[in-house]
């Protein structure tokens, strides 16, 4: 049995024409790190404030380690919530905000002290238990919001947007803290955000949202390599996605007759011929000049980055971009004719979406 488990959760605001969330199954087990992935306004929040009992689903059931928290309040869900704006009280320092679920809690003073110090050191902001919100960077109060959580010792953290507020370095920072923090205690954890590198790189799974659903639930590798349709591929890293007609699949490889281009292989899962689509990222993709008879497209625009160039190619009636590693050989200017090619192992077979 799972430790955390989402059965068909479904949230319908009243006056709204269609639900925020539906149907969202999933199972998460005890120690993962899963991030809810989408863009604005594909239920991600809404999920999480459902786990934490901020919202009450429309339908559906939640379980924590073999009990229902469908309707359980909030205070007896054993969780630790970080939000976007933190939420820390600025009229009570370092240690007493920390201290604050403690002292809720009815422990004694002595218990809260060794709970707070302990806390404060995890997050490396043991010297500053005593300074005010108000003196803190974003970075510190953003772990002091991260301290207060984990103080309680609650069963899953639940953190919300919890980096929007920080500048990008400080992000990349205090991402990988999480992470390393959250592997350490071994704590369940369910992170949202809109960012797919902090998804990336922090964690087990990843569930991508969109309009309410789950579009697809894998390993960070799994999502980026082999995206289940259009969405996931173009929301997750930069895609190059190529309609055409697939001629052959046959032991987890098809054939895809493409315009412009001709017949290219990809990973193929789903079997299925006739029309289709393959996905392949930028820079996976070679680039090779040669004479226009045999040229696929020409370039249309080069933009050198120091480690790599990138190149837009037209090819037929559509524009490919492929980005190559900067060699400190010449680049192909603009309107060089050129071949394009990849490894079968570098593109994939899209599953087709349903059709409404």
């Amino acid at each position: 049995m799972a430790y955390l488990e989402l059965s068909d959760i479904s949230k319908q605001y009243p006056g709204t024409d269609r639900p925020s969330v539906s149907d969202f199954t999933m199972q998460i087990e005890k120690g993962e790190f899963i991030s809810l992935l989408g863009p604005s306004g594909c239920g991600k929040t809404t999920t999480l404030r459902m786990i934490a009992g901020l919202i009450e689903p429309t339908a559906g059931r939640i379980d924590l380690d073999g009990k229902e928290l469908t309707h359980t309040p909030v205070h007896q869900r054993g969780m630790g919530l970080v939000f976007q704006n933190y939420a820390l009280f600025p009229h009570l320092d370092v240690a007493e905000n920390v201290a604050f679920g403690l002292t809720m809690r009815g422990l004694s003073k002595s218990e809260v002290r060794t709970k707070v110090a302990g806390a404060l050191d995890l997050v490396q902001l043991g010297h500053l238990g005593e300074r005010r919100i108000k003196q803190l960077s974003g970075g510190q109060q953003q772990r002091v919001a991260l301290a207060r959580a984990l103080v309680i010792e609650p069963k899953v953290l639940l953190l919300d947007e919890p980096l929007s507020n920080l500048d990008a370095k400080l992000r990349d920072t205090m991402r990988d803290e999480i992470r390393s923090i959250q592997q350490k205690i071994g704590i369940t954890t369910v992170f949202v955000t809109h960012d797919q590198d902090e998804a990336l790189a922090t964690s087990d799974r990843i569930v991508v949202m969109s309009e309410g659903h789950i579009e697809q639930v894998g390993t960070p590798e799994q999502v980026y390599e082999h995206p289940a349709n259009r969405f996931v591929a173009n929301f997750i890293g930069r895609a190059n996605i190529f309609d055409g007609k697939i001629l052959d699949t046959a032991q987890g490889v098809a054939t895809v007759q493409i315009d412009g281009l001709g017949a290219m292989t990809a990973v193929d899962d789903h079997r299925q011929l006739g029309q289709g689509s393959l996905m392949v990222r930028p820079h996976r993709m070679r680039i090779t000049a040669c004479p226009s008879v045999d040229a696929h497209g020409r370039v249309g625009s080069m933009v050198y980055v120091g480690d790599s160039v990138e190149y837009s190619v037209q090819v037929a009636d559509r524009r490919v971009t492929v980005q190559s590693v900067s060699s400190g050989e010449p680049h192909l200017p603009p309107g060089t004719p050129v071949q394009l090619s990849w490894g079968t192992r570098d593109a994939v077979v899209l599953k087709e979406e349903a059709t409404v």
